[in-house]
């Protein structure tokens, strides 16, 4: 509105400017020819004035009816857009029959995870005999075995998480046994279930966390058994016990109080605990990626506890009959009589191991190559091979064993690996020959190469052949030398 009088002021105060001009010219003087050309001169730049005045004219009425336009555009409310017709109402989708089978379960059942899996063997050992031993088990051990076949429930809450996990085997005859119960208060804070929770408190029956080997499910490890020191430190991997974990970023800590007696355990107390004395472990590591094709992970692990001695009970004077001569028939000298003995108490003693894990695992351009190395120190621990008790020999047992492997899958169905892994049971041992008390090695090594092949997630068919090297046998002589012990085995394991 402003520009539109503005406009308008303008060209009449154009108009006036050229009236005025015209009424001040003064009237020609006759006879005076110069004077009559100015006139005429002055006339014709005032008709073309009059000319430029009426252009502006037209102009500004072209310009005031644009800006009546405009104006009346802004004033008039905006057309309204077309709306669109409204979506079809959406269809249901129909369930399907494992979504309709879920929503009759009851809650406790949802989101249940089962898994599962079977190993079924064949092994072969040098040192098999077709005899019994002293209690009458067979020594034979070429034969089919059903090594492990195992079913695994378990279910996560936010804040809490339950498993359960039964084996079944025919190591010594069938048997069903409850291989892992667990009940989890833990802490998650934002992270998803998939992850490790940031606190986890476990009460129940777990593996011992010690290094990387003990924990290793054998669903996912590619060689047969554990290295020859892990099953003697800790025949089975679960005890009975309490435990705290920890994940923060990289960084991995445990700590566990147990009974200190795992499963398979040969001196008669298996996840009991014969002492109140009670057994510490703990292990502190990292996991870490450095770059996407390369994953690293360690840790160091103590081991603190008490072994246990069992006494005797106290017995009465007796006699006692000895046939030196094999007849049958009692004779004098054969007869000797047997003192009363008194009740020796149980005992205990302690018992320690230190350890050290190392793990790399590396995507190549043929598959997953990966790297492992473990080593423990020990007082006292063999549980499994050569029992260590010290109140029976009077002296302490010092154990070394470490085991190193490398596996190689080949495009994801194939397999190549190899480890090797050694024992000492006992640094100080001794042993006479020819009448001298000499030190003696009763290492034990073991080189496992292997191969296989492998349907991702359910089915590897593996071959492993152990050439097993230890000072455990004798000449004719006395002589230590190798007692010959090499094995083989094929396994088909099948996964759910």
């Amino acid at each position: 509105m402003i520009r539109r009088r503005l406009v308008a002021a303008l060209g009449a105060f154009l108009v006036v400017a050229a009236s005025s001009r015209v009424r001040a010219q003064p009237a020609p003087v006759a006879g005076n020819a110069d004077l009559v050309k100015q006139i005429e001169a002055q006339q014709a730049d005032i008709a073309e004035q009059e000319g430029r005045i009426r252009d502006l004219e037209k102009k500004l009425a072209a310009v005031l009816a644009k800006q009546k336009e405009l104006e009346s555009a802004v004033a008039a409310p905006p057309p309204q857009a077309a709306q669109p017709p409204p979506p079809p109402p959406a269809q249901e989708a129909t369930p399907s029959v494992l979504e309709r089978a879920e929503a009759l379960l009851p809650e406790f059942l949802r989101n249940l995870k089962v898994s599962a899996y079977v190993q079924g063997q064949y092994e072969v050992h040098q040192d098999a005999l077709d005899q019994l031993d002293p209690s009458g088990n067979p020594l034979n051990t070429d034969r089919f075995v059903l090594r492990r076949a195992r079913i695994k429930l378990e279910k996560d809450w936010q804040y809490a998480n339950t498993m359960i996990e039964v084996d079944g085997n025919t190591v010594n005859g069938p048997a069903m046994n409850l291989w892992h119960a667990e009940a989890s208060a833990l802490y998650r804070g934002a992270r998803p279930f998939s992850e490790l929770p940031i606190l986890k408190l476990t009460f129940g029956l777990f593996d011992t966390p010690f290094g990387y080997e003990l924990v290793e499910s054998p669903k996912t490890r590619w060689f047969m058994e554990r290295s020859l020191a892990s099953r003697a430190f800790w025949p089975g991997e679960p005890d009975v016990g309490g435990r705290l974990s920890a994940a923060l970023a990289w960084f991995r800590a445990t700590v566990a109080i147990v009974n200190g007696n795992p499963y398979g355990e040969k001196t008669g107390f298996p996840l009991r605990s014969p002492a109140s004395a009670k057994d510490l472990v703990a292990r502190a590591g990292a996991e870490l990626e450095p770059v996407p094709w390369l994953y690293l992970a360690g840790g160091v692990s103590v081991y603190n506890g008490h072994g246990f001695h069992p006494g005797s009970a106290a017995t009465k004077n007796g006699l006692s009959w000895v046939d030196s001569n094999g007849d049958g028939l009692i004779e004098a000298g054969e007869i000797h009589g047997v003192a009363a003995a008194a009740a020796l108490p149980s005992q205990t003693f302690d018992r320690w191991a230190v350890g050290a894990d190392l793990r790399a695992e590396m995507k190549t351009p043929i598959g997953q190559n990966r790297l492992t190395f473990e080593l423990v120190l020990a007082n006292n621990m063999d549980r499994g091979l050569f029992i260590a008790d010290p109140i029976l020999t009077g002296i302490d047992n010092r154990e070394l064993g470490y085991a190193i492997g490398d596996t190689q899958e080949i495009f994801g169905y194939g397999l190549v690996g190899f480890r090797f892994d050694s024992y000492d049971p006992n640094a100080d041992a001794q042993a006479m020959q020819g009448g001298t008390l000499l030190p003696v090695s009763q290492t034990v090594r073991t080189w496992s190469p292997i191969i296989g092949l492998a349907f991702p997630t359910y089915v590897r068919l593996l071959f492993q052949y152990d050439v097993v090297r230890n000072e455990l046998g004798r000449d004719p002589r006395g002589v230590p030398t190798n007692l010959r012990s090499d094995t083989w085995t094929l396994r088909l394991q099948g996964s759910l």
